[in-house]
């Protein structure tokens, strides 16, 4: 098995919170916006909050929401994949 790999946020993306749970992040290298839903946001402010690994960021979302892990893990593996190739995470 392949030794986890750790993901941390860009330090030039800021993330504005909406009062519904949303949010919107703006990367300032390229000034691109990004819209997020609630689970977006949460797993932004976990890996903000030190969650290092997909898993980590998994186990969070599954304390957070209402989600089993294997569809935590099914679900975030996409949008860590959009994160990093958009260069919002490392």
């Amino acid at each position: 098995m392949a030794p986890a790999r750790e993901i941390k946020q860009h330090e030039k993306c800021l993330l504005t919170e909406l009062a519904d749970g949303t949010g919107v992040l703006l990367h300032l290298e390229t000034k691109f916006y990004f819209t997020l839903n609630a689970t977006g946001v949460a797993v932004w402010k976990a890996v903000g909050a030190g969650a290092r690994t997909e898993l980590d960021v998994a186990q969070r979302l599954c304390e957070e929401f209402e989600v089993d892990p294997e569809t935590a893990r099914a679900d975030l593996a996409g949008l860590l994949a959009m994160m990093l190739n958009e260069g919002l995470l490392r």
